[in-house]
This record gives structure tokens, sequence and C-alpha cells, in this order.
């Protein structure tokens, strides 16, 4: 104990060194290996000896983790653990350190099972550590087991004073094949904590498109184009939104800013080209300027993307309300030849 107290102390490797020799000559019988203070002692030094010699540069019989786990096994009273739980308490963490050197080596040497397992002994030794249940989320990812990622992802959104806009999002794509009420609520919680954060919201805007909850994209869209006006996929997912709930000039104001933003974007010209094309076919509505503007923006989007079939055949129905049979035929013509080669 005199070594090991003057290893505390100064931190010099070489009175660790001489409390281990010291406490391997005093744990040789059986009835030595079940002497509480030299289990104790054997633990206090072992313990150290597996994180400040975490290359392994002396020679051992077992691995100085092992040789830790066995003494500290023994280490049964209730009574003696009460009144030294503060060098119980040093074991532990000696421990945990040496378990995070282990798991750092095996996952910059991406093996990633290995890593799993030794960060999985120091969260066992040291709950509080929270970027260690980072990396058991991170890892049980890669190692293919979803049900862990979410149970660890979940103790970290939990933590509301630490937790990241990456572990909701990460939590929500964990959820979508499993949970689709929970994917949304968890976008729902980390947008309460984080709401500016544009995966977030992207990601929940998206979730009502697909669900058809155009009325939510309304309500939601207005925050995402005060965090990033200018973003095209966005002002196209607001013009899409309202023409779907009917609200016509909505729409076209944002398809219009589409092209504005990006005057070669094929799903704005297609959009508008497609909205103006609808309008002119209800019936009492053949209004010339509708026609024409389905035609330009149309043209367009077809010079764009000129294998597009959904041009070819909004350009066919356009030739064909209108009677030009000579670009009706043109068009036909190409969208057999364009279905024949693809």
């Amino acid at each position: 104990m005199n070594n090991f107290a003057l290893y505390t102390s100064t931190a010099q490797f070489s009175h660790l060194e001489k409390a281990r020799t010291a406490i391997d000559g005093a744990y040789k019988s059986k009835k030595d290996s079940f002497n509480y203070k030299n289990n104790l002692i054997r633990s206090l030094v072992y313990s150290s000896l597996a994180f400040a010699d975490s290359t392994r540069k002396l020679k051992y019989v077992k691995d100085p983790i092992e040789e830790t786990k066995f003494s500290f096994r023994r280490l049964k009273s209730p009574k003696l653990n009460d009144e030294n739980k503060p060098e119980l308490d040093f074991i532990n963490n000696q421990l945990a350190k040496a378990y995070l050197v282990r798991a750092n080596k095996a996952s910059a040497s991406e093996k990633y099972a290995d890593a799993y397992s030794a960060y999985l002994s120091v969260d066992s030794l040291d709950k509080t550590n929270y970027l260690v249940k980072h990396n058991l989320a991170i890892l049980s990812e890669r190692l293919g087991s979803s049900n862990r990622a979410i149970y660890y992802y979940e103790q970290l959104i939990a933590d509301k004073k630490r937790s990241l806009p990456a572990y909701y999002l990460a939590l929500s794509n964990l959820y979508d094949f499993k949970n689709s009420n929970r994917s949304l609520e968890v976008l729902r919680e980390g947008r309460r904590l984080f709401p500016g954060n544009k995966d977030l919201l992207f990601k929940e805007i998206n979730i009502y498109v697909e669900n058809g909850s155009y009325n939510e994209v309304e309500r939601i869209v207005a925050d995402a184009l005060q965090l990033d006006s200018d973003n095209v996929s966005l002002n196209y997912l607001a013009g899409f939104s309202y023409e779907a709930m009917g609200k016509k000039e909505k729409a076209i104001e944002y398809y219009q800013k589409v092209i504005t933003l990006e005057p070669n974007n094929y799903e704005g010209n297609y959009a508008l080209g497609l909205f103006y094309l609808n309008s002119y076919i209800r019936p009492n509505n053949k209004q010339e300027s509708s026609l024409s503007l389905a035609k330009k923006y149309l043209t367009i989007a077809g010079e764009i993307n000129p294998n597009s079939v959904n041009v070819l055949k909004s350009l066919a129905v356009l030739y064909n309300n209108t009677g030009d049979m000579v670009e009706l035929e043109r068009v036909n013509e190409k969208l057999k030849q364009f279905i024949l080669t693809n």
C-alpha cells in the first residue's frame, strides 16, 4: 500500500510496478486469495495497471482487467465494502477508463463488435458518461441492431441539456419502419428544443407531404421559409402543397419563385406547365392565356429533360386539345421511341 500510495501521489509508474510485485507476493496461497485486504489491494493495483499500462508493456499471466475483476468479485463483505467505498469507487473508475481505451482502439480499427462490447462495459461502470451512450447508439446502428440503437438514442434525447438535433433525427429515422407515430413525435420534440434546425423541420414537412397532410405543410412551411427563403426544393414543396389544397394563386407564387431562383429547374417549369394545362382543359375555361403559358413552361421543361415521359404526355394532351396534329404526331412518335428504347 505504501508503493501504491506513492504512485497515486507522484504518478510514477515504477511505484505501481513495485506495488504489483508486493501484492503478487502476498497472493500465493488459497487462503491469501480469500483475504479481503489482499483482494482490495490487488483490485486497486491491477485496475490502475489496466489503465496506466494500456499498451501492456509489462508481462502478465492474465490481463489486468481480468485480474481486477477476479479479485473484485471476492470483496463480498457488505460491512467492509461500505467502509472502503472510496477505494471501490476508485477501482470502478480505473476499470471504466481502461475499457474506454480498449473501446476507442477497437473503434479506430473498425472492429465495431469489439468496440461495442468495451463501451458496454464502460457504461455498466459509469452511467454518467454521456459520450459512451452516443457511441453505443452509433455502433448499434452500424452493427444492424435498430432496437439497441433506439434504446440508446431514447436515453440521449432524455437529457435535454446535452441532447443534439442529430439524435432526434437519427431516432426518428429508426422509428420510420417500426412506429411512424413515434417517428413524428420525436421530430416534434426535437423541433421544440431546436426550433431553428433545418433537418428536423424538413423531415417533418416531408412526412406531412407523404401522408397528404397539406394543411400541416401550410402551417409549418412558413417556418421553414424563414430559415431558408431561397431554398428551391422548399419553395417547390410549398407550391405543390398549396396546389393540392386548391390555393391556386399561392401555388403559382411559389412555383414562380422556384424558376426565378433557378430558371432551368425542371420541376418548377413542369409544375407550372401542368398547372396551366389543367386550367385550360377544365370545362368552360378555354382561356388562351392559360394555353400559351402551358405551352411555354412545358416546352422549357421538355428542353431541360428531353426524355421526360410526363412532359411528352402533357404536350400530347395540349396539342390534342388545340388540334395541332403535326405537333401531336411528332410528340407521339418521340413518346413511342422513348418507351421502346427504355
